[in-house]
C-alpha cells in the first residue's frame, strides 16, 4: 500500500500544484471549499490550465480568511500568496511550508517579502495579492489598494488574472471562518496583459476601478 501511495503522489503532482504533497492538500482544500463553503465558480475558462502558468499575479479582493483556498481550489497552478506574517499562526506552519506562503510586514518595513515575491514571477512563478491589504469594513465595498501591487506587476510585466470573491463568512478570525459554513462564490472576471509603459500607480487604479465596476460595490476611503 505504502509503495501505491509513493507512485501515485507524481501523477497526482503532474495533475495539479507540480508535487505530490501539495496535490494532495489541493485535492483536500478542493472537497473543503466545495462542500463545507458549497462553492459556486463562473468564469473559470480564463483560468490557465497549466502547472505553469506565470509570471501571473492574482489580484483579488479580500473579504474572508479562506479566500485564498476558495481562488487555489479552481487553479491547478500553485498560488504563492502574500501575507501578512502576524496572521501566519505557528499552529499551521506546515500549512504555510507546503503552501510555500510569502510573510510581509504591512507597516512596509520589511522588504525580504516583496522581494521574494518578485523573485519568483522572474522565475515564471505565480503570485496572489489582495492589494486592498487585510479585510475591511464594509466588506461589500472596494477600499483602497496598496501601490505595491501594481508596482510588482509593472515590474516584472506579469499577466493579471482577476477574481472576485463573495458571500464567504463573516469572521475576521482564521480558525472560526474555516469552520463557519458559507455560500462562498469566487468569479474570474479578467486574464489580462499590461503595456509596458503602464506604472504601478497606474495599474493598482484601473484594477480597483476594474473591481468597483464589476462588482458595482462603492469605491471607500
Amino acid at each position: 500500500m505504502a509503495m501505491i501511495y509513493w507512485l501515485a503522489l507524481p501523477a497526482m503532482g503532474r495533475r495539479v500544484m507540480g508535487d505530490g504533497p501539495s496535490a494532495i492538500v489541493w485535492f483536500l482544500n478542493w472537497a473543503y471549499v466545495h462542500f463545507f463553503h458549497r462553492l459556486r465558480a463562473s468564469g473559470t475558462e480564463i483560468v490557465p490550465d497549466t502547472l505553469a502558468a506565470g509570471p501571473l499575479v492574482v489580484i483579488c479582493n479580500h473579504q474572508s480568511p479562506i479566500d485564498p483556498l476558495l481562488v487555489q481550489a479552481k487553479c491547478r497552478f500553485k498560488i504563492r500568496w502574500l501575507m501578512a506574517e502576524e496572521f501566519m499562526l505557528p499552529a499551521a506552519d506546515f500549512v504555510w511550508k507546503l503552501g510555500e506562503i510569502i510573510p510581509v510586514a504591512r507597516d512596509g518595513n520589511d522588504t525580504a517579502g516583496l522581494r521574494t515575491a518578485l523573485r519568483h514571477l522572474r522565475n515564471n512563478g505565480v503570485i496572489g495579492i489582495f492589494p486592498e491589504g487585510g479585510i475591511k469594513e464594509p466588506r461589500n465595498a472596494v477600499h483602497p489598494f496598496l501601490e505595491g501591487a501594481g508596482a510588482m506587476i509593472a515590474k516584472t510585466n506579469a499577466k493579471v488574472l482577476l477574481a472576485i470573491v463573495d458571500g464567504t463568512p463573516q469572521n475576521d478570525d482564521m480558525a472560526k471562518a474555516l469552520i463557519e459554513r458559507s455560500h462562498s462564490t469566487v468569479k474570474f472576471v479578467e486574464l489580462r496583459s499590461y503595456p509596458e509603459n503602464a506604472t504601478g500607480k497606474e495599474i493598482t487604479n484601473e484594477l480597483r476601478s476594474r473591481i468597483a465596476e464589476i462588482t458595482r460595490w462603492p469605491l471607500v476611503n
